[in-house]
């Protein structure tokens, strides 16, 4: 069992809202809180908060990040769950990076923080609270594309000085970039049994159709699931052992390999079959 913070920016593209599910159903997770980065993450928290709800559960705090930060026009999916522009007075009135700091030194370890937006909010973390790195295990990352033609990805490229840092600030980091986590998907007749998951099926399925619609495809990568796999084990996502460092070229992160730098590791595949019947297995789980 792990203990486990979910920094998320929830409400756009949809697989955020299944790695939360993922996260809250798994009974190897012990979520301890979620917190919310970029643009209104009252919102953010707010769809949080009503996505919990519908799970059953309560007594994970939820707290917003600092509001903005938005560099990209993106396709919202939340919104059809809850309005834009929502409040929910139950988000706690700590700022994301006290709840990240008062979980750190508090939790059963072992302790990861998994970061699938932009990694504003674990950078000031460990900016301001370096001691919070000390009592973590780990930080999973979703983000960066591990290949030179095309190095911006969503993630990374919002803040990219911000994921630069976190992934050499020295300790374990474990990123599942583009390149390996887009292969993750759901699809179209994925549906009926997503809508079957208990307690949240219907909203994660308005969701997702929603995202097919507005991007009109049938399809959607699951790259925020995929990469918080890390977090427990190998099992579908495996790790180069190249250990390697981040850094900021041209506006954008780019990978190296550095010796020097023993923490960093990005994944270079992934098991697909095997990863989306272990999605929908555990969204699945009774509430």
């Amino acid at each position: 069992m792990i203990s486990l913070i979910l920094d998320t920016d929830l409400g756009d593209d949809v697989d955020d809202v299944f790695a939360l599910a993922y996260a809250a159903r798994h009974p190897r997770i012990n979520l301890c809180a979620v917190t919310t980065v970029l643009g209104d993450t009252r919102w953010r928290a707010a769809l949080a908060l009503r996505l919990l709800d519908e799970m059953g559960i309560d007594g994970v705090p939820v707290a917003a990040g600092a509001p903005g930060g938005e560099v990209n026009t993106v396709t919202l999916s939340g919104d059809v769950v809850v309005p834009t522009g929502a409040d929910d007075p139950r988000c706690d009135p700590r700022s994301a990076t006290e709840l990240m700091a008062d979980v750190i030194a508090t939790a059963p370890r072992p302790v990861w923080l998994a970061t699938i937006g932009p990694a504003t909010n674990a950078a000031v973390l460990l900016a301001e609270r370096p001691e919070a790195a000390e009592g973590l295990t780990g930080i999973v990352m979703m983000g960066g594309r591990h290949e030179a033609a095309f190095p911006r990805e969503h993630n990374f490229g919002t803040n990219p000085d911000a994921a630069a840092a976190v992934c050499n600030h020295g300790g374990i980091v474990l990123v599942g970039d583009y390149v390996v986590t887009c292969q993750a998907q759901l699809r179209r007749d994925d549906l009926p049994r997503v809508r079957q998951a208990p307690g949240v099926g219907v909203s994660l399925a308005t969701m997702l159709e929603t995202y097919f619609d507005r991007r009109g495809r049938d399809w959607t990568s699951m790259y925020d699931p995929a990469a918080l796999t890390l977090s427990l084990d190998e099992a579908f996502l495996s790790l180069d052992p190249t250990p390697m460092r981040a850094d900021v070229v041209d506006g954008q992160v780019r990978f190296a390999a550095d010796p020097e730098t023993s923490g960093l590791r990005l994944a270079d595949s992934i098991d697909v079959d095997a990863f989306h019947e272990e999605l929908l297995r555990v969204i699945e789980r009774p509430g």
